[in-house]
This record gives C-alpha cells, sequence and structure tokens, in this order.
C-alpha cells in the first residue's frame, strides 16, 4: 500500500510539473527558456532521431513489400505470358512478310514478261525423287494443261507433267529427264540444257567452236512444238576450274533455288507452233507478174 501511495503522489506531482511547463511556454513564446532548452534538445537528439529512422525504414519497406509481393509475382507472369505470345507471333509475321515479298516479285515478273499465269502453292513432294518433282495445288479446274511452264520470280522452275481436276506434279529442271533448248542471252549461242539432281545444270553448246565465257545468262528458246515461252530465265554458266572456254559443256548455276519453292506461276498462254505447216493455210503470193523489159526493133535504112 505505501509503494501505491508514492506512485500516485510521483504521478500528481509529474502531472502539476508538466501544466507549470506548458503554461509557461505558453506564456514566453519562442523567447522563453524553456523554447531554448526544447531548441538545444531537438539539436542534440534530432540526429539521434534520423539515424533511428534510418536504421528503422528498411525493415518498413520490407514489410510493405511483402504486402505487394503476390502482386508483383501475378504483374511477372502476365508479362512472361505476353512474352511469349510475342514470341510465337514473331516467326508467323516474318513468315508472312517473306510470302508476302514473293508474290509481289511474283506479280513484278508477270507483268514484266507480259504472261498469263496462274498462282499456285507448292504443297509437298511425292515420294521417291523429292528433289525432281513437286506437287501444286491447281489442276485442270484451273484451266492448267500437261506440259505449261511453271515460273517463280527467280526464272524458270519446270514444267507440268501431270494434272488432275485440283492438283498438278511439276518436273522440275532438276531432273535428269528435263532437257531445255536453251540460249546464251549476250551471244545467242544456242545450246541444250540438262538436269543433274543436286548438282549444277549441263548445258551443251551445239557450235562446238563457240566461245562461252562464265557468268553468261541462260534463257529458254523456244522451238518447234515447244510448250515453253522465250526468254526465261534459268541461270549462269560457271567458271570450272581447268575447263577451257572453248569447251562444248558448261555448268549452269540455277537463278531458282529449289529447296525453298513455296509459291509458283503456271504460264497459261504458252506458245504451240504447229509441228508441221497445212498447205491449205499457206498465205499465196497475189503481188501480178512484172512486165517483161520492152526490146527495141531494129529500124529499115
Amino acid at each position: 500500500m505505501p509503494d501505491r501511495h508514492r506512485s500516485r503522489v510521483l504521478l500528481a506531482v509529474l502531472t502539476l510539473v508538466a501544466l507549470v511547463l506548458i503554461t509557461l511556454d505558453y506564456r514566453e513564446g519562442s523567447a522563453g527558456p524553456i523554447a531554448t532548452m526544447q531548441r538545444g534538445a531537438l539539436l542534440v537528439f534530432g540526429p539521434v532521431q534520423e539515424a533511428f529512422a534510418t536504421a528503422v525504414r528498411p525493415v518498413g519497406n520490407f514489410f510493405s513489400g511483402l504486402a505487394e509481393l503476390d502482386n508483383l509475382r501475378a504483374d511477372n507472369a502476365e508479362l512472361r505470358r505476353d512474352v511469349e505470345a510475342l514470341r510465337e507471333r514473331l516467326p508467323s509475321v516474318a513468315n508472312l512478310e517473306r510470302e508476302n515479298a514473293q508474290l509481289r516479285s511474283l506479280l513484278d515478273m508477270r507483268e514484266q514478261l507480259e504472261l498469263t499465269t496462274t498462282g499456285a502453292r507448292v504443297i509437298g513432294q511425292p515420294p521417291g525423287t523429292p528433289e525432281f518433282t513437286v506437287l501444286i495445288d491447281v489442276g485442270a479446274n484451273q484451266g492448267v494443261e500437261s506440259g505449261m511452264a511453271v515460273v517463280t520470280a527467280e526464272g524458270l522452275v519446270g514444267k507440268l507433267t501431270e494434272v488432275t481436276p485440283r492438283y498438278s506434279r511439276v518436273e522440275l529442271l532438276t531432273s535428269p529427264r528435263a532437257r531445255y533448248a536453251v540460249r546464251l542471252a549476250s551471244s545467242g549461242e544456242r545450246g541444250l540444257l540438262q538436269g543433274q539432281g543436286a548438282r549444277p545444270f549441263r548445258l551443251e553448246i551445239l557450235d562446238p567452236e563457240a566461245v562461252v565465257e562464265a557468268n553468261e545468262s541462260v534463257i529458254t528458246l523456244t522451238f518447234q512444238a515447244s510448250t515453253i515461252p522465250e526468254g526465261l530465265l534459268i541461270g549462269e554458266t560457271m567458271r570450272e576450274q581447268g575447263a577451257d572456254s572453248v569447251s562444248r559443256f558448261k555448268a549452269v548455276q540455277p537463278y531458282v533455288d529449289f529447296t525453298e519453292l513455296s509459291f509458283v506461276q503456271v504460264v497459261l498462254d504458252a506458245p504451240n507452233p504447229p509441228e508441221q505447216l497445212n498447205p491449205d493455210n499457206m498465205v499465196r503470193d497475189e503481188k501480178p507478174p512484172e512486165p517483161a523489159p520492152l526490146t527495141s526493133e531494129p529500124t529499115a535504112p
């Protein structure tokens, strides 16, 4: 009981002292001794309080960060999903851009050569000879026929050998059975081109004395009963080590990349010259015969 009494007396004394100090501070304002003591205490204990706050602040930030951790995890997961979706779209966008560029090139080629064509997509290679033939998704329903030329923007791909109502087979220039009449664009020398699979084409020059340099463009040549248009690009002659420029046989590097065929054009207006001339269609020379020259007669003496 005495201890409890002393505690009450001490509490009353401290309360009274506090009231006295508050009253004096209020009456004296900022110029009194109590205000001066407060400013001194602030100078002494201010740095200590700031250091304590600095030390305790990371702990407070840590606990506040824990509250936001779930939100950050959810945002991170959503961002990861967005990144993966973009990564999946990038190849498709690049593929669309590549296909668009190919189609534009095909249209430009058709306009330059003034050909009537129909577009087709390469849908696969039949088993057995993957480097010699491909299948395309157009057929007789689109007006194509066997023997028609198939081209890309880079040049001649081959010709149709089998046609169904919806699909067709293309024999590529790389086929060993493929043979085409060609000529050199610069010199006009004529020759016969043959496929050799994955190797460069084999060009046989008809004139054994013709001089053929490297990097000469080889183009198609229309001949009797040909279904291939004139002037389609094929490739260029190669410089072979140890080969003579007068050699009758030359290697030709194709312009077309046959390993990356995706879109092609089938030429619908191919030439179709007759194998023989019909006598009934011969154009007669209807010009009248020229009169015989006049001769002078001798006069009598």
